[in-house]
């Protein structure tokens, strides 16, 4: 009876992770910690279920580039795959590390860190993405557009939404009509809004 109670709750826990693991489009990888909640606590489990960095957290994403994003109240920061705090939890919002840099808001702006905490691009937007293409997209005030690794504007602020880029393109949006722009800033293709 007890055995076919476990193998029951194993079943059961079994579908429910993989429900969540779909939906979050996350794939389990012997060496890469998952993110797991057990009432209302985060932690990270390996690929047979062991849970390997304790329930600490009250927020922990994936990892990405070898580190993943962590809170505990309202502070954010990341840590290594054996749990190792390698960023404190100092920032009011942060973002996936994507192409070496992860985006970071402290007050109401954001700025870019590399993987050993050190700002790279001062604080300065009022949003910001992940660098895609090497490109990443940004908002100043209701303005976007995409600056380069070193925080220089490529593709000036003149959207009134954008996206990232994928193979070369990004959609973007001004005065009610989307267009189709490259790396350069080009505008390739009109898409009227029905």
């Amino acid at each position: 009876m007890k055995n076919k109670l476990r193998q029951s709750i194993f079943a059961s826990l079994t579908s429910v992770a993989s429900i969540f693991f779909i939906s979050c489009n996350i794939s389990l990888n012997n060496s890469v910690p998952t993110p797991i909640q057990i009432e209302q606590k985060w932690g990270y489990i390996n690929s047979t279920g062991q849970l390997v960095i304790p329930l600490r957290f009250d927020e922990a994403c994936p990892f990405s580039e070898g580190l993943a994003k962590v809170s505990i109240g309202d502070k954010s920061g990341y840590i290594n795959q054996s749990g190792k705090l390698v960023v404190p939890l100092q920032y009011d919002e942060a973002l996936s590390f994507l192409q070496g840099y992860a985006p970071v808001r402290l007050d109401q702006k954001w700025g870019y860190i590399n993987q050993r905490g050190k700002l790279l691009i001062d604080f300065q937007f009022h949003e910001a993405w992940g660098f895609s293409e090497n490109l990443a997209c940004v908002r100043v005030e209701d303005k976007y557009g995409y600056i380069d690794r070193k925080g220089e504007f490529i593709i000036p602020l003149q959207f009134d939404t954008a996206r990232d880029f994928t193979d070369g393109y990004a959609v973007v949006e001004r005065n009610g009509q989307s267009w189709v722009v490259n790396t350069t800033g080009q505008v390739l293709e009109l898409h009227q809004k029905k």
